[in-house]
């Protein structure tokens, strides 16, 4: 070989190349996927006891999440939704628009008990509920969880449904009502 040509015995073709690789496993890290984000309804009663002295009820919702999320963020509430992060079995509130993070609700991640048949296609599960605000568990949450997956194991699908049961002590506040997934929620936040 004449001078000036490399070849695969060249130490310069193979330390460009060693570099190339290193500098890709360099940025694999940020490098980021996207979750799997699936709309989340969240309905029920909160329990409180009034002015009078008696037990009340009133109605909550996923809105109440989204509200409290906005008015924390100076965001309009219009542009936020509520979703169940399917890969890390948590809730968030993320912008309907491009499924960008806003802030975690509620995890199921921490402590759960699940069984699942010999695809993985269909789980149920009984969780501790978490959030960002208590150390101990809040209440738990049990649901029955269908998911249908590409050749590839990416998720195509899901459906999530159940009931939950939580309390926030410092409000005196007890919850109850029931939760599913609908449509997903495309993430192309990047981040």
């Amino acid at each position: 070989m004449g001078p000036g040509k490399e070849t695969a015995q060249n130490p310069m073709k193979k330390n460009r190349t060693l570099g190339i690789i290193i500098a890709f496993g360099l940025l694999q890290p940020l490098i980021s996927t996207a979750d799997d984000l699936f709309r989340l309804s969240w309905r029920g009663t909160v329990y409180t006891t009034g002015a009078n002295g008696q037990v009340s009820a009133r109605s909550m919702s996923e809105r109440d999440f989204v509200n409290r999320v906005a008015s924390d963020n100076g965001l309009d509430p219009r542009t936020l939704v509520f979703v169940y992060r399917a890969d890390k079995h948590d809730t968030a509130v993320v912008f309907a628009a491009t499924g960008g993070f806003v802030a975690d609700v509620i995890q199921m991640e921490y402590q759960f008990t699940e069984v699942s048949n010999t695809t993985q296609t269909k789980k149920v599960r009984q969780a501790f509920l978490f959030d960002e605000s208590h150390n101990g568990a809040l209440g738990s949450a049990f649901g029955t969880e269908t998911a249908k997956r590409d050749t590839n194991g990416n998720l195509i699908s899901l459906s999530f449904k159940g009931t939950f049961q939580y309390s926030i002590p410092e409000n005196s506040a007890v919850y109850s009502g029931t939760f599913s997934t609908s449509g997903r929620v495309k993430d192309v936040s990047g981040g």
